[in-house]
């Protein structure tokens, strides 16, 4: 028997009000060459996915975390650096919806620790390595993450 699609799990995991952000989410990543591979380090005991483009980290999805039982999926961005951010050209409201959800810190593990971090000229103590959080993520949630990661795809594609 082969393995669930991530479309499969969403649809078996989650209510139905949130699966079409999330698979909307999805075909974005998939529709930008997006590899979207299922984890089996750290995270091997949950629905835990790893989106590589080129071999690169650009974000992480988990579905239906026990841990977490108030969310139904969360969207965590890669580490982004302050000077990336300072240059990046972003609407007021997209900057606003990124400030909601930086990622502070919880020292699950997956990191060495929180750090001091600008976003979008707004200075922050403690965030993860993972910069942006989003929880049962809604389309102005997904919007800010699509952009954030097709500006990444083009650093990439660029050489930077």
């Amino acid at each position: 028997m082969s393995e669930q699609s991530i479309e499969e799990i969403i649809s078996d995991n989650l209510p139905v009000a949130y699966q079409g952000n999330a698979l909307d989410f999805i075909r974005f990543l998939r529709e930008n060459e997006m590899e979207l591979i299922r984890d089996n380090g750290y995270w091997k005991n949950k629905i835990y996915y790893l989106i590589k483009f080129q071999n690169k980290y650009m974000c992480f999805i988990a579905i239906k975390d026990p841990d977490e039982k108030d969310n139904f999926w969360t969207v965590w961005s890669d580490d982004c650096s302050s000077n990336w951010l300072e240059n990046f050209p972003i609407e007021k409201e997209l900057k606003e919806t990124a400030w909601e959800h930086a990622d502070v810190c919880q020292n699950c593990g997956s990191c060495s620790g929180g750090r001091k971090k600008i976003i979008f000229g707004k200075e922050f103590d403690n965030i993860c390595s993972t910069t942006f959080r989003f929880d049962n993520p809604g389309a102005a949630d997904l919007l800010f993450m699509k952009k954030l990661l097709s500006a990444g795809k083009r650093e990439i594609l660029q050489g930077n």
